[in-house]
């Protein structure tokens, strides 16, 4: 998956398959314009419910294009090891004046069905 995200944050539902790589790409942008995240900490994770804080899996963020707002999470699938189920997930990112939320969703973790 790859996601183009704006200044107005949003809701951005994720599915992936239990004991498989999930990944997603990213790029934020104002206006428009691909911004610069190179001094950005943006943090990940995933919840039992929209109102509940405690992370059951924070996401590694890696910058990949950090000058032209791009980077990446990869989870392995040997961590990928959440139990079937409908989760929450949200990602904040801090360019310097505080968390600002990205986007969030459901997490929808499903069954490996070869």
């Amino acid at each position: 998956m790859s996601v183009s995200i704006d200044d107005t944050g949003g809701r951005l539902d994720w599915t992936v398959s239990q004991n498989c790589l999930w990944r997603s790409d990213f790029v934020a942008r104002v206006d428009g314009v691909p911004e610069d995240i190179t001094s950005a900490t943006i943090v990940a994770k995933v919840t039992a419910s929209s109102t509940s804080s405690a992370a059951l899996k924070t996401f590694t963020v890696t910058k990949t294009e950090a000058t032209a707002g791009r980077w990446k999470i990869v989870v392995a699938d040997s961590a990928a090891d959440l139990s079937p189920g409908t989760y929450w997930w949200a990602m904040d990112i801090d360019t310097g004046d505080g968390d600002e939320p990205v986007c969030s969703g459901e997490f929808v973790v499903e069954a490996w069905v070869a």
